[in-house]
């Protein structure tokens, strides 16, 4: 029997409890933000200033184990930090009696031979248990770090990583990724930048950059062009395929991106670009692929970003979106989905709005394929996240998608006003005091709107 006891020290922010050590979970989620480096400074201006909040949250068995866990959030200027700190033991009730056990808190043990550089990432590794997010600036600014899961991430103008959430552990918990952006002027480069991410600093799957610069920014008398943008992005799967359950062809991918700004506004961008992308051949596939990308992107601030592109293979087996929030996780029928065939091009457009003080993050991709003269195989996906608490939702991954099979004939607009064909999935917690719900839920409908459930329910007691 579970006595889940909830202290809440402040009714704006509340996490998940603390589990045995059996059964132990990552800590919980960040901050983010989405889209790629620009010159433009500051965040779109949503309410928040300087705050402190908490929860203090325990749990007991009937065995006698115990955990404590305080979840401070806290910012200090620019800095913004979100803590996990656990405190474990056992009790005895006759006679009472009360152990704590400190060993979480004790840096591990140095092995024989062990270098001091592998030490000191043994001890990062096992003291970065109790960070959920750590964060300086914000998207867009000179420099801006962040340190935990990756949510809503577009590299660029999105043609190697576009809106990827790290799906790979739960809503609740975190991962040690990082992402940083840098304005080269901080070091001394005029007209320049980088971008770097990875969804895990210990054991990647996913690492990924882009430089750029702007090599007519010195010469402002030609202002048609003085913004010209060249940029040089590459991501890979660092993780042997092997070792991974999904399907990962350890391909590596480089894209060469020319872009002009066309709108140049305080608080908002949008850029023409044009990308040359390639894939190495990977352990199925003997040659290259390449493909070439053009469209519009652009963002306001760290509010909202949008990209609409066409891309047109021209060699080789050409994967679109390898790097999907789920790819970690895709059986092989889905890799095979994202295939392009020669002759055939593909039209895309993603939107994406970030609040992120609030931790909601939104989502939706429209995708079409020409050829022959026609367009087909419509696809239409929303997503809705949710990182922090809103009202009774603790966290929530909503999720839409709307498929036209061939075989239908619907066209785009007339299929979004049925059900036919639709995915709906999502996991939540939700806090109805004095009950806890974790739900997941998901729904298929086939080509008749018929629908088939799959449900999964967990509800727990908290007594304030």
């Amino acid at each position: 029997m579970i006595l889940l006891a909830t202290l809440p020290l402040s009714a704006e922010s509340e996490g998940d409890f603390v589990m045995p050590p059996e059964q132990s979970q990552q800590p919980v989620e960040p901050d983010a933000q989405t889209s790629s480096y620009s010159t433009t400074e500051g965040s779109w201006p949503i309410a928040g200033t300087e705050s402190s909040t908490g929860l203090l949250e325990g749990m007991a068995t009937s065995d006698g184990f115990f955990a404590l866990s305080y979840m401070p959030d806290f910012s200090i200027g620019k800095f913004t930090f979100q803590f996990d700190v656990k405190i474990k033991g056992s009790y005895e009730t006759e006679p009472f009696g009360l152990a704590l056990d400190f060993s979480d808190w004790e840096a591990p043990a140095r092995d024989e031979g062990e270098s001091l550089g592998d030490y000191t990432i043994d001890v990062f590794k096992h003291y970065s248990r109790f960070i959920r997010t750590i964060q300086y600036g914000e998207r867009y600014d000179s420099l801006y770090v962040r340190f935990g899961k990756l949510l809503g991430i577009t590299l660029g103008d999105g043609a190697l990583v576009n809106g990827y959430f790290d799906r790979s552990v739960s809503a609740r918990s975190s991962r040690p990724g990082l992402e940083l952006m840098v304005d080269a002027m901080l070091l001394g480069i005029p007209n320049a930048g980088f971008e770097f991410i990875t969804n895990d600093v210990f054991n990647p799957t996913l690492t990924a950059w882009r430089i750029f610069s702007r090599p007519l920014g010195g010469y402002p008398e030609y202002e048609s062009v003085a913004a010209l943008q060249i940029g040089l992005s590459f991501a890979q799967s660092p993780a042997s395929p092997e070792e991974q359950e999904g399907q990962l062809l350890g391909r590596k991918l480089v894209a060469l991106d020319i872009s002009l700004p066309v709108i140049t506004w305080n608080w908002f961008n949008a850029d023409f670009f044009t990308d040359f992308i390639a894939q190495t051949p990977d352990r199925e596939e003997s040659q290259p692929a390449f493909a070439y990308r053009y469209g519009l992107w652009g963002h306001t601030k760290s509010f909202f970003i949008f990209n609409a592109s066409v891309t047109v293979p021209f060699f080789g087996r050409y994967y679109a979106e390898y790097f999907s929030s789920d790819f970690e996780n895709r059986s092989a029928e889905d890799l095979d989905e994202l295939v392009i065939e020669e002759g055939t091009t593909r039209l895309d457009a993603m939107f994406g709005l970030n609040f992120v003080r609030e931790g909601v993050y939104l989502r939706a991709k429209m995708v079409s394929n020409y050829s022959y003269g026609d367009y087909h195989d419509y696809r239409f996906l929303a997503n809705a996240r949710i990182d922090k608490r809103l009202f009774n939702i603790v966290s929530l991954d909503l999720s839409y998608e709307k498929l036209y099979p061939t075989t239908t004939g619907e066209r785009f607009l007339e299929g979004l006003q049925t059900l036919k064909n639709v995915i709906l999935s999502a996991s939540a917690v939700v806090k109805v005091k004095p009950y806890s719900f974790d739900l997941g839920l998901s729904i298929f409908f086939d080509e008749q709107a018929h629908a088939t459930y799959t449900l999964d329910t967990a509800v727990r007691i908290s007594i304030l």
